[in-house]
């Protein structure tokens, strides 16, 4: 009986071990923050998934967040309420709540990483509990620059924070991990979400060709490459009458109109439609994904970018662009070529062949697009 039993608990204790060791988290920071705070499998167990869960460690509330699959994407102090991370959806929460323990716990060995921290009212103790000691919170993002939060109390500041718009600080990260992180999720993404047509009736504006209408939308740096949308008027039969009903345009007659809303909308009714990644990595090193053009382009929103695409030209049927997806709030741009034939745009299948650079700063590419200051600068030029 005694043998029976320690048998039980050296299978129990071995299946802890390999749990433990099968524990899955979303970067590198994440593992070694849960090794030096001692946190097992046990510890960050959890029911449903996903899930936050709140743990006591050195006597202070620590916030574990995993996600559908059971990784571990975020390990912090709490500073913002559930409601506040709904209303102001934000890179910086997760960003502060690391911070805060890292400088509580020193799970990082590189003390220069916050080091931008600056505290215009209160310090790092004050930081730390204002879950405690503040009923308001209000988050700015000044010129695109840098961040300011501002807890109170009463209508009366507690802390305040500022800190620069610097992806790689902002994800407690380097291009390198974020890009094969990226590129790892991406490979597993499906959306499953239905596509909802949407009324773009009451923006629309007309055009040279009385058939097309323009959904004007926002531009990036230059008004070529922007967000528009292109309507067609269509004949519709039904019971031997023929009506004409307005739909996003795509049709080999417009191919450049085509093309922009491939790039920039979301529910584009388009059964079957691929694209063909290739990564240009920062170590130049190479990494191809082809998968449905839904998926891309609902897993760069869900990232929190949005696309703006500029066409560059038609050469003999060869259709070319750039699609820039940006994350204004943390800083980054993803550049990506865009190219296709007419006959593979508009095939059965449609297929589009694009290189990626992932995670370019945003100053970096305004200065690729804005006006030279010096002669013979490299500058992408676009039609209009």
């Amino acid at each position: 009986m005694k043998m029976k039993k320690t048998i039980v608990l050296t299978v129990l204790m071995l299946s802890v071990v390999l749990t433990a060791s099968a524990q899955q988290f979303q970067s590198t920071h994440l593992q070694n923050a849960a090794k030096k705070l001692k946190l097992d499998s046990v510890a960050l167990a959890t029911e449903t998934l996903p899930a936050t869960k709140m743990l006591t460690v050195g006597g202070r509330k620590i916030a574990v967040r995993k996600d559908a699959k059971g990784v571990v994407e975020h390990i912090g102090v709490p500073l913002f309420a559930d409601e506040i991370r709904q209303l102001q959806p934000s890179p910086i929460h997760d960003y502060l709540e690391y911070t805060v323990l890292d400088r509580l716990f020193k799970v990082s060995a590189n003390t220069l990483t916050h080091q931008d921290l600056k505290f215009e009212k209160g310090d790092l103790a004050a930081l730390a509990t204002v879950m405690e000691t503040a009923d308001g919170c209000t988050i700015e993002n000044l010129q695109e620059k840098f961040y300011r939060v501002k807890w109170t109390r009463n209508n009366t500041p507690v802390v305040v924070v500022s800190f620069p718009v610097d992806y790689e600080l902002l994800a407690n990260s380097n291009r390198k991990e974020m890009e094969l992180n990226f590129i790892r999720d991406l490979k597993h993404y499906k959306d499953t979400l239905p596509i909802v047509p949407k009324d773009y009736s009451s923006q629309m504006a007309p055009t040279d060709n009385p058939d097309v209408f323009v959904v004007p939308g926002s531009s990036y740096i230059i008004d070529a490459i922007n967000s528009n949308r292109y309507l067609a008027l269509s004949t519709k039969k039904a019971k031997k009458e023929k009506t004409r009903e307005l739909k996003l345009l795509f049709d080999r007659k417009s191919p450049h109109e085509s093309l922009a809303n491939t790039m920039v909308e979301y529910d584009m009714p388009l059964e079957g439609a691929k694209v063909a990644l290739e990564f240009v990595l920062g170590n130049y090193k190479r990494d191809t994904v082809t998968l449905a053009l839904r998926d891309w382009t609902s897993f760069c929103l869900k990232q929190g970018c949005t696309p703006y695409f500029g066409f560059e030209e038609n050469d003999k049927g060869t259709l070319t662009g750039t699609l820039i997806m940006s994350n204004k709030q943390s800083g980054y741009d993803h550049i990506v070529a865009v190219r296709a034939t007419e006959d593979e745009l508009f095939a059965e299948q449609p297929l589009v062949h694009a290189k990626v650079y992932l995670f370019t700063p945003s100053t970096n590419v305004r200065n690729l697009f804005s006006v030279p200051t010096t002669p013979n600068r490299p500058r992408i030029q676009y039609t209009r």
